[in-house]
């Protein structure tokens, strides 16, 4: 699908019809959300699958009620998590990377990287980690309305570490965001956009 064609398709929709998205569909849409810009490569993206009824339903006991019907419905149920140990995160990236780097990136990874990040404040990873699962969420709304399902994205759940203890997911790790999809009838409503005028300035 061309991508200004993919920009106008995709819209909001919140009942699904409940039909299972198969688990290769779901990791094909992962392989392809993954390629999300992030500072330095840091891709400290981690997705989690919601697969079982009773994640699903421990899940619900945080998010608000005015979400639930969407995540039941869904046919495919994502929490998106961000790596907040990003020294190590380099060291798997390194690790995994093998051959595939040269000299240069081998020693960005290892040293010049690592380095960096440990000089981050709380507030300076804050929004390090926010602007990545940004990048890649766009990327994952694409890459589901492109293979043919429909989505949305769920702030109103309680972002802490209930979320990890409830799904038994390393403290590492902090929930951004839940994204239920699927196939559905709705189309979705086109929301107002701002006019060039509003959101450009030349200088």
């Amino acid at each position: 699908m061309e991508y200004k064609e993919l920009a106008n398709l995709r819209h909001d929709v919140k009942h699904f019809d409940s039909k299972k998205v198969p688990l290769e569909d779901i990791k094909e849409i992962i392989r392809t959300a993954r390629l999300a810009p992030s500072g330095i490569n840091i891709q400290s993206w981690h997705f989690v699958v919601i697969d079982s009824i009773e994640a699903k339903n421990a899940l619900l006991t945080e998010v608000k009620p005015s979400n639930h019907e969407q995540i039941k419905t869904s046919g495919g149920l994502l929490v998106i998590f961000s790596d907040s140990h990003y020294v190590d995160r380099l060291k798997l990236i390194s690790e995994r990377a093998g051959k595939e780097f040269d000299d240069l990136e081998t020693e960005r990874f290892t040293n010049r990287y690592q380095t960096y990040v440990s000089n981050f404040d709380a507030e300076y990873l804050n929004t390090y980690m926010s602007t990545t699962t940004g990048l890649v969420t766009m990327n994952l709304l694409y890459a589901i309305y492109d293979k043919g399902y429909k989505a949305n994205v769920i702030l109103g759940f309680n972002r802490s570490e209930k979320i990890n203890e409830l799904l038994k997911i390393n403290k590492k790790f902090r929930p951004e965001l839940i994204v239920p999809f699927g196939k559905s009838e709705e189309i979705g409503k086109p929301s107002f956009r701002l006019d060039l005028e509003d959101i450009m300035e030349i200088r």
